[in-house]
């Protein structure tokens, strides 16, 4: 049984951005995650967005976008699947830095060193297999009642 989905992408540092010392609102860009919801036509995709993330440009990292709704239309509904988008926006709308920084596909021009199998994109499923027992949270006990025999403790006694 399917519980969720998520894309997992690796970006890369883009070091000429360092070493130009871009400003703050410059060093975003934005990835946007759709479903393709008809077949494509050429020049042509009918998407829905499924997730977004607005991202600095000075880290290499692994982004996850949630993908669930489309995939449990893809396995529950058993509509047809024709694939993901992924778009990157860069914001400073100049094209300066644009080129690899997030690997969606094996490039031709692979550089010496890069590993294309630890860097392409991940499809994750988690599910269910309805073999386990859920885990319930336990009710809490009430505390002890010890009203009576506390303030006994707490008056003057006779010694003899």
């Amino acid at each position: 049984l399917l519980s969720s989905a998520e894309l997992r992408l690796y970006r890369h540092q883009i070091d000429e951005a360092i070493a130009d010392a871009i400003s703050d609102d410059q060093a975003l860009h934005r990835i946007n995650v759709y479903e393709v919801l008809k077949a494509p036509r050429p020049g042509q995709l009918i998407t829905q967005l499924l997730d977004t993330r607005l991202v600095r440009h000075n880290a290499s990292r692994w982004e996850s976008f949630d993908v669930s709704p489309a995939v449990l239309r893809w396995t529950r509904e058993r509509l047809p699947n024709y694939g993901l988008a992924v778009e990157v926006l860069h914001l400073n709308q100049t094209p300066h830095h644009q080129g690899r920084h997030v690997r969606i596909s094996r490039s031709l021009h692979q550089e010496p060193g890069e590993d294309w199998e630890q860097l392409r994109p991940l499809l994750v499923t988690f599910g269910h297999d309805g073999k386990g027992h859920p885990l319930t949270r336990r009710t809490k006990r009430s505390p002890r009642q010890r009203g009576r025999k506390r303030n006994r403790n707490c008056r003057r006694h006779a010694l003899y």
